[in-house]
């Protein structure tokens, strides 16, 4: 059965993107908790940092990090909490400045060089057309730094220090899709989830906000910044098809399978819901 092909091959790279290994980092502290992760490569590189060491105090990271000039396209600032990066803040007003509680803030371009959880948007965009479900994916483009060619969510993005979630999510509905804002604001919320490996030397604790949303006849998708290639629609029983071929962004599986217990859990035995569910708040804090 196709659908349960994309959701199996979903699954194994939900596994992936959940497994780790610190024993080469040191941890960054803050109030006695490791807010971050460098390994120990990249610690060499910082002045005035003995190397190994127990701990590195954030100070000296901030302090490095300001010593660099971004250019224009790097020029967006994160807020760095004070949670443990393993365990990060998860619960958000949707609708206030995503700052609120923050204690430092750093360039995104920084966050999984040292292990700062890093926050987003990613929300997936559907319909039906007759009894088939339909996934609609952006093609990344090929001058993109990051994952240059791959299909992605529709709506994805990092999350900047000035917007609300909601704006955010909004605003990259407009730049990647050309969605106005009342399109956009028919999105659901979903869930957020946590997620955390290795990518060489980085390591990267990230979370996701979850969103869904309806396509309906009067959205023309239009890429208006430049990050987009081109538009794809397909069937979700055939998506198995990119799955294979390791063309999606690997993150972008949360959000589809988020989306098949939502929409389409009666094919799904439940100990498979059961193992989905756990994948999800393996990482989890107690709120």
């Amino acid at each position: 059965m196709s659908k349960k092909k994309t959701l199996d091959l979903s699954i194994d790279i939900l596994r992936q993107i959940n497994d780790f290994d610190l024993s080469e980092y040191t941890p960054i502290k803050f109030n006695n908790k490791n807010i971050g992760w460098v390994h120990i490569s990249t610690l060499q590189s910082i002045p005035d940092i003995k190397v190994p060491c127990k701990h590195v105090n954030i100070s000296k990271i901030i302090d490095f990090t300001n010593q660099f000039r971004l250019s224009k396209k790097e020029f967006e600032y994160c807020p760095i909490f004070d949670f443990e990066s393993l365990k990060p803040k998860l619960k958000f007003d949707h609708k206030k400045k995503f700052c609120s509680g923050r204690k430092f803030i750093i360039a995104r371009k920084f966050l999984s060089k040292f292990g700062f959880p890093a926050y987003g948007v990613h929300c997936n965009v559907w319909s039906r057309f007759k009894n088939s479900t339909i996934i609609h994916l952006a093609k990344r483009s090929y001058k993109l730094d990051k994952f240059p060619g791959f299909y992605d969510n529709l709506i994805a993005g990092g999350q900047p220090i000035e917007l609300s979630i909601e704006q955010n999510f909004c605003k990259e509905a407009f730049e990647e899709a050309g969605l106005n804002y009342k399109q956009a604001s028919r999105a659901k919320k979903s869930t957020t989830v946590h997620y955390q490996h290795n990518e060489r030397t980085n390591f990267n604790s990230a979370i996701i906000f979850n969103y869904h949303l309806e396509k309906c006849a009067d959205m023309k998708f239009s890429n208006q910044d430049g990050d987009v290639e081109s538009f794809l629609s397909i069937e979700l029983a055939n998506l198995y098809k990119i799955l294979e071929t390791n063309s999606l962004k690997a993150n972008c599986v949360i959000p589809l399978i988020d989306f098949f217990i939502l929409k389409e859990s009666d094919f799904i035995p439940k100990s498979v819901i059961v193992e989905i569910k756990r994948l999800f708040k393996k990482n989890e804090r107690k709120l």
